[in-house]
């Protein structure tokens, strides 16, 4: 129940690792700084120094015990029916929108006047929720996962705007309409929730891609940007950081967070290809963050990996020993790597897509290509160089919009308009 004018918030996230997961933490921290009444629930919890922070659990009774392992079992046979043609692989491209548990046993979703769910896929049926509840909740989407029949990014499909029929990530699979079908469930959940649903993205561009789309075109669709820790994401001496990283002082550093050469919408090749273009390599680093297992070419640039870092503050030393973060996606929405690397006053070059725009201005803090190949890529890192941005303003300007204070406020004025 509201009482004093603060709603209770439940914020829910399948995971607490990862940069759907982060934001979803990241606005919980803000609104927990600003007195809100926040709870985060997680189905897997990782992590212990996040304050209200709980793990779901489902219900101990016989009777759910057994729907449980009835659902599982379903999921499970769902799951094993897809076989993609070859070598290939759909991992982190396409998921499947089917879920074991009802989030409705949990206590907290008794508690909650309102209910902002995140990346909650595999574990949210929107199915038990349009029969068991009608609470109000936010639906913030980090993906287009929530509007299409099951892929992650489209890839410039847009089979998403009429009902995902033919999808092309499925064509060499054993079952090329199963996006088609799990459009229809979607549809069917989705239009007894419409009374209770509000979207919001942290960018304007996903969030008119919503309402461009045949599933959410409906509802209202709000872009409210990421936030982050201001405090911990800030301005540091760049000599300081280089000389506890180890990194030379006398070349042009280059950071990037990197996976895997084989993510085409991460763009790690095109980075890699685009250090061939640039002029006098042996005067630039390349310095990665990430869990890359693959041998890479540099083409004469040096290399330093750092491997995966969890610690934010150490993070945060990594941004600000750059010269340049280069994010080179072909796809994206509103990375938090990108405000994480203004908000040390770092420029950012990468190209014209996705929210990119929304965080980047041209000449300001960074550059962007509107054409996506590795010499443009090139192009931008040297005259980026060229401009000398003053970092200090960069670092300053992102405090301005990125704060997570000033999220979470947003967020706030959001759910206590829905629920007036």
């Amino acid at each position: 129940m509201v009482s004093g004018g603060k709603p209770n918030i439940l914020i829910l996230s399948a995971y607490d690792i990862g940069g759907a997961s982060i934001a979803a933490i990241r606005l919980h921290l803000g609104l927990l700084e600003i007195g809100a009444n926040s709870k985060l629930l997680t189905l897997n919890k990782s992590v212990s120094h996040i304050p209200e922070h709980y793990q779901f659990k489902p219900s101990s009774s016989w009777k759910s015990k057994i729907q449980l392992k009835l659902r599982q079992r379903n999921e499970h046979i769902q799951k094993s029916s897809l076989q993609l043609m070859g070598d290939g692989s759909l991992s982190g491209e396409y998921s499947m929108p089917i879920a074991s548990y009802d989030v409705t046993e949990s206590p907290l979703w008794e508690w909650a006047d309102i209910v902002n769910l995140h990346w909650v896929n595999e574990w949210i049926s929107f199915e038990s929720l349009m029969v068991k509840s009608s609470k109000p909740m936010v639906w913030t989407m980090h993906d287009m996962h929530s509007f299409t029949g099951g892929c992650h990014y489209s890839h410039g499909c847009l089979g998403f705007q009429s009902e995902c029929k033919d999808c092309p990530m499925l064509v060499n699979t054993n079952m090329p309409q199963m996006a088609n079908y799990f459009w229809k469930s979607k549809m069917g959940s989705l239009s007894m929730l419409a009374s209770n649903l509000t979207i919001t993205a942290p960018s304007n561009w996903m969030a008119n891609l919503a309402k461009s789309s045949a599933l959410l075109k409906g509802f209202n669709s709000i872009g409210i940007p990421n936030g982050l820790d201001v405090k911990l994401f800030n301005k540091k001496s760049a000599q300081q950081c280089r000389e506890i990283l180890q990194l030379p002082e006398s070349k042009f550093v280059l950071v990037s967070v990197i996976q895997s050469l084989r993510d085409r919408r991460k763009g790690f090749k095109i980075l890699l290809d685009a250090l061939a273009f640039l002029p006098n390599p042996d005067k630039f680093l390349l310095c990665t963050v990430g869990n890359l297992t693959e041998a890479i070419d540099s083409h004469g640039v040096s290399h330093f990996h750092l491997g995966t870092i969890a610690d934010e503050r150490l993070m945060a030393m990594v941004y600000n020993s750059a010269d340049i973060f280069v994010h080179p996606a072909t796809e994206d929405n509103f990375p938090n790597v990108v405000i994480e690397a203004l908000s040390c006053g770092v420029p950012v070059t990468g190209f014209n897509i996705g929210g990119m725009a929304e965080m980047v201005i041209q000449e300001k803090n960074g550059l962007l290509s509107d054409e996506i190949n590795p010499e443009k890529l090139a192009k931008n890192i040297v005259q980026l160089l060229d401009l000398k941005l003053d970092k200090e303003r960069i670092c300053a300007d992102a405090h301005e919009k990125f704060d997570q204070k000033l999220q979470a406020k947003k967020f706030e004025e959001l759910f206590k308009s829905i629920l007036s």
